[in-house]
């Protein structure tokens, strides 16, 4: 389906306009919510080192227990880098050997042995629990530790939200994902709130008009307290991926089915896009 520019005014979009009107009566904004993960990030460096930084951007040391989001990523594609004469750990050797384990919780990862830079994985952290991080290139080097607390739980960072979590290279499909052996990974999108509010959603720089249907890794950076970031398929229940309030960076992988979609600040303007069966 190709998307009319805006300019061109015809009575489709006065049908369109009653219809979504009527849709957002029809779905109480209470019921149009999810729950969005908290994120731990894994941010590695060029020599095989990393940290884990929280949805604030402060390094962790003890945390609620509860399920997160581990969010592994790489300054650059590792297995684009030529090691030719290089012997030391530039670019992990070529590939990640990330390991996060603990009471309940056994993740590795290698990033697609290097070809990609950045993956999206979920844990459940027990209550009162230690947690060691690893690379296991040099893990006696590259290795972190953080506990959690007896009680309490995680701390939404952006209040309601997203769906699931995944990431790979386009075309495969996401392990980490219930169910999604039939959702293949399509690629990355940029959203971004400006400090005055202005919503944007873009792929490899330009905006989205027209996707594919599958699955897509959405970073948000929001620099708005006073908006956020969701998105909603027609007459679907919206995904709040920042609330207002809520200031920085998150990013949640989310199943495009086709269909016309909208991405907005909540209670804000919408702006529609087509996914493509």
């Amino acid at each position: 389906m190709q998307v009319v520019p805006m300019a061109i005014r015809t009575p489709f979009f006065s049908i369109l306009a009653v219809v979504l009107a009527a849709a957002a009566v029809l779905v109480p904004a209470g019921s149009a919510r999810h729950s969005v993960l908290p994120t731990l990030y894994v941010d590695y460096t060029m020599n095989c080192t990393f940290a884990i930084n929280d949805d604030a951007g402060k390094r962790v040391s003890s945390i609620a227990p509860g399920t997160y989001q581990i969010y592994v990523q790489t300054p650059i594609v590792f297995a684009d880098i030529d090691l030719t004469g290089i012997f030391d750990m530039t670019a992990c050797k070529s590939f990640v050997q990330f390991k996060l384990t603990g009471p309940g919780v056994n993740l590795a990862t290698t990033l697609q042995d290097g070809d990609e830079d950045k993956e999206l994985l979920s844990a459940n952290f027990q209550p009162n629990a230690t947690y060691t991080a690893q690379d296991m290139n040099q893990p006696s080097v590259a290795r972190a530790t953080f506990s959690t607390t007896a009680a309490g739980s995680p701390t939404s960072p952006t209040g309601p939200t997203s769906t699931g979590t995944g990431s790979g290279t386009k075309g495969t499909t996401q392990k980490q994902l219930v169910g999604s052996a039939v959702v293949p990974f399509r690629g990355k999108l940029a959203a971004t709130v400006d400090a005055a509010g202005k919503l944007a959603l873009t792929t490899k720089g330009k905006p989205v008009a027209n996707l594919k249907a599958g699955l897509y890794t959405f970073t948000v950076v929001d620099k708005s307290a006073k908006s956020g970031f969701a998105i909603q398929k027609l007459k679907a229940k919206a995904t709040t991926l920042t609330g207002v309030g809520y200031k920085g960076t998150h990013v949640a992988s989310i199943n495009l089915k086709a269909g016309q979609w909208t991405f907005f600040s909540p209670g804000g303007k919408k702006n529609y896009f087509i996914v493509a069966a």
